[in-house]
């Protein structure tokens, strides 16, 4: 059994963040990640252009593989491709299994950034292109003084507010792609009115992507008709946003900590039973010394330097906690 001061599951920006601020504070800080690359989502974005510092934008794999170096040079050992499977706790110790030989490592704290699985679409070549040109989430598109037209696919809040931001930038045209025939049972009807009072957005009611196209890079999409699927038209763009669900990665969680009605995990003052006599410090799970960064903390934004933030506020509050266990001599 491996033993540690902390465990971070995930090595996204909120993990890696986490992780750079433990081990340079001392920490024996081990990273659970089920992914060979890092980053989670933000490592396969092709450019990423909102994060403080690069104002040409980075490549999310060089960006968050910074991130990586920097927790290695600070000691961090990375477990991967580990699979994080259960969480439980021995008195003062907290146990991590993962899916490999020597399974169960014991530490004092843990950090749970394991992000979002987004649901796929099922176009051709789409994987081909995923992190060149089509992403999954939020995006991150600077202002050019180019031409632009991007498209975004889901008819819910998440592609609405998507399509606001990308419209409200120079030069944008924007197409949102919707399968269903409405989006008033869908979307918010404050963003259902921004939307369509906005000129440089078109709504395609009952559209399908069939395949996506390019060279290298994204070029074209293939749209169908959900009721007529021969009726096929080409639409030339700068970037495809795909917004058809995610879901948070805490199957390996699910009985063991508060997760909310949607599945993210609930922290501090959302939690409406708590064991112990204190308060639970800020992105404390139900599980005393047990802490959610990142996208998969119950209303967390879902954003890269949002998710280091994260990260790192989490750190300071494993901080609080050992001191605490430090203090009644645990």
């Amino acid at each position: 059994m491996q033993e540690c001061d902390l465990v971070i599951v995930g090595g996204g920006p909120a993990g890696l963040s986490a992780a750079i601020a433990a081990s340079s504070d001392g920490l024996r800080t081990i990273v659970v990640d089920s992914k060979t690359e890092p980053g989670g989502q933000a490592g396969k974005s092709s450019l990423i252009e909102n994060y403080p510092g690069f104002p040409e934008g980075i490549d999310g794999l060089a960006l968050t593989g910074r991130f990586m170096d920097q927790a290695r040079g600070f000691g961090t050992e990375f477990l991967r491709p580990y699979r994080a499977m259960t969480l439980s706790t021995d008195d003062h110790w907290r146990l991590v299994a993962t899916d490999h030989d020597d399974p169960v490592i014991q530490c004092r704290a843990v950090v749970i950034a394991a992000g979002l699985s987004y649901t796929r679409l099922s176009a051709k070549n789409v994987g081909t292109f995923t992190g060149r040109g089509i992403s999954y989430g939020t995006p991150a598109v600077s202002p050019s003084d180019q031409k632009r037209c991007f498209c975004v696919v889901g008819g819910a809040n998440s592609a609405g507010q998507a399509a606001f931001s990308l419209a409200k930038l120079p030069n944008c045209e924007v197409k949102l792609l919707v399968r269903a025939d409405n989006i008033t049972d869908s979307m918010s009807r404050y963003l259902i009115d921004r939307l369509t009072q906005m000129s440089n957005v078109e709504i395609r009611y009952g559209s399908k992507v069939l395949a996506v196209e390019g060279t290298g890079r994204l070029e074209r999409i293939i749209v169908g008709k959900e009721a007529d699927p021969s009726a096929a038209e080409t639409i030339e763009t700068d970037g495809l946003f795909i917004f058809i669900g995610a879901s948070p990665k805490v199957d390996w969680l699910r009985g063991s900590i508060k997760l909310s009605d949607r599945g993210f995990i609930l922290t501090d003052n959302q939690l409406k039973k708590w064991e112990l006599d204190r308060r639970p410090f800020h992105s404390e799970t139900s599980i005393p010394g047990v802490f959610a960064a990142g996208d998969i903390r119950d209303g967390s934004t879902k954003r890269v330097a949002s998710a280091v933030g994260e990260g790192t506020v989490a750190v300071q509050m494993v901080h609080n906690y050992l001191a605490l266990l430090n203090h009644t001599g645990q």
